[in-house]
Order: C-alpha cells, then structure tokens, then sequence
C-alpha cells in the first residue's frame, strides 16, 4: 500500500500556474472584446441618434451639429392666421398671381384719376350751366317786366336784350354739348372698370399664388367695386342732366320768338312759363256740364262797352290757377241775356279764346260752349276752372 502511495504523481505546481495564466489571459481577452463591442455599440448608437434627430428635427441635437441653421430659422416669419387680412408678405419673391395684382393696380390707379377728373369737369359744367340760366332769366325777367308796364313797339333797348338773352341760351347749348362728351368718357370708364373687375376675379383661379396674392386681389376687388358704384352715379347724374337741360332749352327757345314778337308790339302778358310749359290734356266733351250754374267762375267778363280791357286780369287769373292746378282744364262759356241774340256773346268768347291761346294756353285745354242767363244785362264771357 505505501508502494502504491508513492507511485502517485505529485502535484505539478507549473502546471497549474500555467492554467492559472490561460485562464486570466482568456478573461482579459474577453472583457476587452466586451470592451470594443461596447464602444463601438456606443459610436453606433451616437451616429444612429444623430440621423434620425436631424431626420425628424430634434432641436437639441440640430442646434449642436447646424447653430447656423437654427439661427436662419429663427428669422422666419410667424405663421399666419386664417385670415386673408393678416397674410404677411412673403419672403419667396414675386409670382405670376402677384405681378398681375401688381399691373391691376396700376389699371385701378389710372381709372381713380379718371374717375375723379369727371367728377371735376362735372361740377364745373353744371356751376357753368347754373350761371349761364340766372344771367338768361334775368335778362328775359327785365324784357318781361318792362313789356308788362308797357313800353314802345320794337324797342331797340330791349332788342338788345333780347339778343343777350339768346346768346345764353346758345351757351347752355354748348354746355349740354360738354355734358354730352363728358357722358362718353364716363361711360367709357364704366367699360374699363368692368373689364378690369372681371379680371380680377378670373386671377383667382389661377394656380402658383400665395396667400398674400389673394389678399391684394380682394383688397382691390372692393376697391374697384366702390369705384364702380361712383361711375355709375355719376353716368346717371350726367344723362339726367343733359334730358333735363334739352328739354329746358327746347321751351326757352319757343319762349324766345314769342318774346320777340312781344317786344315788336310793345307788350306782352307772358310773365312766366306757366302757361306755356304745362302739358296740354284732351277734353272728352266740349259741351259745358249740367251743373256750371252752381260753379263759381275763375274769370266773368262784362262785355257792356266797346273795348273792354279784360287782359292783364284774365292772364292773372289763369296763371294763379294753373299755379294751384298745373294740368287744369278751362270751360269758356258765352253767357247772352235770356231772349237775346247769342251770336254777339260767342264773338266776344272767340275773342278771349284768342286771348287766352295767344297767352300760350294750348287750345285743347279750353272747351266753349255758350247759354242763356236771366241775370246777365249784357253779353258775358264766364270762364270756369274744370
């Protein structure tokens, strides 16, 4: 047994500090391997965190790799609100849309001075047109004045005046012939304002504008609008005007050559245009009405004398009715005594017929007719408001 005991191999001490080594090599080997994978997990992971923050913005990585990028987006502009009125000017540079606007403008700035112009040349012509008719009818107010007094046939003096009067006239003529063209030209703005909105509602529609584009659009859409609302007032004013003032002139010029031939007699009963101007009306009947005892008569002429003059109160007559009644109607009647010959009461209406047409009454307006009266002496010539 102790043979045997001795037999066995000792222990081998550099054996097992050959191990020993092996084993502290291998373990150093592997926390190096750890250690590289470690850093190279480490740098993959840096790399891979700095791409998808610069992918998906992230601010604090993106101010460490581009400061100078963040810095140009901190100069931005502010979003806008969703308003066309707050839309801020853009920094990306003019567009089609936006250099339309621009060249509308400009069209709108030019039809503003035109329109305002018009304005002008029309308030001048109508100051010019309201001078023009004083000076007229104070001329023709002196002719009338004195020809109601009385005065001698053809007096040169108020021949003088009488020319006057239709040298005025001739320049309300011309006047109404500015009036006319300044109606083109304004007619000719309202075309320009039509066309010029129609385009700038068509630039709408077109694609590549920004929001700051359409802004200046609408703006100038309103504008042109309000614009357009004066041009046609003022197109309105114009023609209402020029119908008005030919019309005017129409009369006066008929008012003329009866004035002359007043002044040639030296006396007129035309103080006004009353009778003359008011729109004449046709009778239905000429036969005097059942009842025309029970009217009271504007006008009873007592023909119990040789020229009676009856015509400075007649005309006086007439024109306060036709003042109360501009479209009145006249009833002449030839009133003789009961049992006495009628033929010279219908002379002496005939007569004032005469007198009434010459005083410019057209003569639809006035119906005769004549009858009998107990309480008339003398022939009478009744005349009754209808």
């Amino acid at each position: 047994m102790q043979l045997q005991k001795r037999s066995e191999k000792p222990w081998d001490h550099s054996a097992d500090a050959l191990g020993h080594t092996q084993l502290t090599q291998s373990r150093i080997k592997r926390s190096v391997l750890i250690a590289v994978l470690a850093i190279n997990l480490g740098g993959c992971s840096f790399a891979s965190d700095t791409l998808f923050a610069s992918l998906l913005g992230d601010e604090s990585v993106s101010q460490n790799i581009e400061p100078m990028e963040s810095a140009a987006l901190n100069q931005m502009p502010a979003q806008a609100e969703d308003t066309y009125t707050d839309v801020p000017a853009s920094t990306f540079g003019p567009t089609a849309v936006g250099q339309k606007a621009s060249q509308f403008q400009e069209e709108f700035g030019e039809l503003k001075i035109n329109t305002d112009t018009r304005l002008q040349q029309l308030d001048s012509l109508r100051l010019s047109t309201i001078s023009t008719v004083q000076g007229y009818h104070s001329l023709v107010g002196s002719i009338r004045s004195r020809l109601q007094m009385g005065s001698t046939p053809g007096n040169p003096e108020l021949l003088a005046r009488w020319s006057e009067a239709q040298t005025e006239l001739t320049q309300i003529d011309s006047d109404i012939a500015s009036l006319s063209q300044l109606s083109a030209l304004v007619s000719s703005d309202s075309g320009t304002s039509a066309y010029l909105l129609e385009n700038i509602r068509a630039a709408f529609g077109l694609s590549g504008a920004l929001e700051s584009d359409h802004r200046r659009l609408r703006i100038l859409e309103d504008q042109v609008n309000q614009n357009s609302i004066v041009i046609d007032r003022a197109l309105l004013l114009l023609n209402d005007e020029i119908n008005r003032q030919q019309q005017y002139v129409t009369q006066e010029r008929a008012s003329l050559v009866q004035l002359a031939a007043d002044i040639n007699a030296g006396k007129s009963y035309m103080t006004n245009q009353q009778l003359s101007s008011t729109p004449a009306r046709q009778l239905v009947t000429p036969n005097v009405p059942t009842s025309i005892e029970q009217r009271r008569a504007l006008v009873i002429i007592r023909f119990d004398q040789p020229d009676v003059e009856y015509e400075p109160a007649l005309y006086q007559a007439l024109s306060r009715a036709l003042e109360r009644r501009p479209e009145a109607v006249f009833d002449l009647v030839a009133v003789s005594p009961q049992g006495n010959d009628p033929a010279q009461a219908r002379e002496s209406a005939e007569e004032v017929f005469q007198s009434m047409t010459n005083m410019g009454l057209p003569a639809d307006r006035v119906a005769i007719a004549a009858m009998e009266s107990t309480s008339a002496a003398n022939p009478e010539v009744h005349i009754y408001v209808r």
